[in-house]
């Protein structure tokens, strides 16, 4: 299983517009942050986590020609507003097209319920308000996106997804005063163990319960938690993501071998926030220990490839 890193930066992305900072001027690939999306692969299958509005040129850069499912965080700009550029994966003639043989057998519409969309209640009700031209028909134009929305709340709670050879656990998070959902993606490795790689963007607290809830799947039957990707905006407080000294709290208490920090902001360097995570490890009794034992904690960044056994 493969987890890339598409974008690392915060709403704005890095650079930010009409910014001249160190950071926004910065030579470094690193320190260039699209907005914040995933791409897992595993035994055959793509699954994109959120499709913000660089999705276009993220799924240019990392040559993306097929989805089985996109998961979503939940609705905000920087993590739905690509989802036009979905088409091409799964799109619906308009009914102009349809009537026309010769259009609609050139352009075939795409079969099937369309593109798997898996998200919480509240993000599927925001998609429909936000793009409304999807869900009505249309007598002109060419295709719209064909998505197929499965929800994974049910009386309230969450539940998982079975695709294939790969689990998926939604695990719930707040985000302000939002609710969102981190993606426990887990599969059994060449060497014969369960693997597992969590993705827990945008959020400002994380319960104690889903907390558990990722170290109890990941880690039930000798199973390994290889990578968390994990939401740490930057130094200073904020009222809707973790900051960085919160980000490691939680990657103490949830343990996998490596954990890289994503949705940064423009305020330090790649380097700087290496040099922050360094200084500030020793209060982190867990974190220490694995970092001793071969495993670390490092600013994630755009093109990274996270790889399970």
């Amino acid at each position: 299983m493969v987890l890339t890193v598409l974008g690392s930066g915060t709403s704005h992305g890095v650079p930010v517009i009409g910014c001249s900072c160190r950071v926004c001027k910065s030579s470094d690939p690193k320190d260039s942050r699209l907005r914040c999306s995933a791409f897992v692969t595993n035994a055959g299958r793509n699954f994109l986590i959120d499709v913000g509005p660089d999705f276009r040129q993220q799924a240019l850069r990392k040559g993306i020609t097929s989805l089985d499912a996109v998961f979503l965080t939940h609705s905000h700009a920087d993590h739905i507003h690509g989802i036009d550029d979905l088409r091409i994966f799964s799109h619906k003639n308009s009914r102009a097209m349809n009537e026309d043989a010769n259009i609609k057998e050139k352009y075939p519409e795409t079969a099937g319920e369309g593109l798997p969309i898996y998200s919480n209640l509240t993000t599927m009700n925001h998609i429909r308000q936000t793009f409304t031209y999807i869900f009505v028909d249309h007598d002109k134009g060419g295709g719209i996106p064909k998505l197929h929305f499965i929800p994974v709340e049910e009386d309230g709670k969450y539940k998982t997804v079975h695709i294939d050879a790969t689990t998926v656990v939604p695990v719930p998070m707040i985000h302000g005063n939002r609710h969102t959902a981190g993606w426990l993606f887990i599969s059994n490795g060449t060497d014969g163990k369960k693997h597992s790689i969590a993705y827990l963007t945008d959020c400002s607290f994380i319960s104690d319960e889903s907390i558990e809830l990722v170290r109890e799947n990941a880690f039930s039957d000798g199973g390994i938690l290889d990578h968390l990707v994990i939401d740490a905006l930057r130094v200073r407080e904020h009222s809707s993501h973790n900051n960085f000294d919160q980000a490691l709290e939680y990657a103490d208490r949830i343990g996998a071998v490596h954990t890289w920090f994503t949705h940064m902001t423009h305020d330090l360097l790649h380097t700087e926030v290496q040099d922050y995570i360094d200084a500030h490890i020793e209060k982190h009794a867990n974190l220490k220990k694995i970092i001793q034992d071969g495993g670390s904690v490092s600013p994630s960044y755009d093109g990274l490839e996270l790889v399970t056994p």
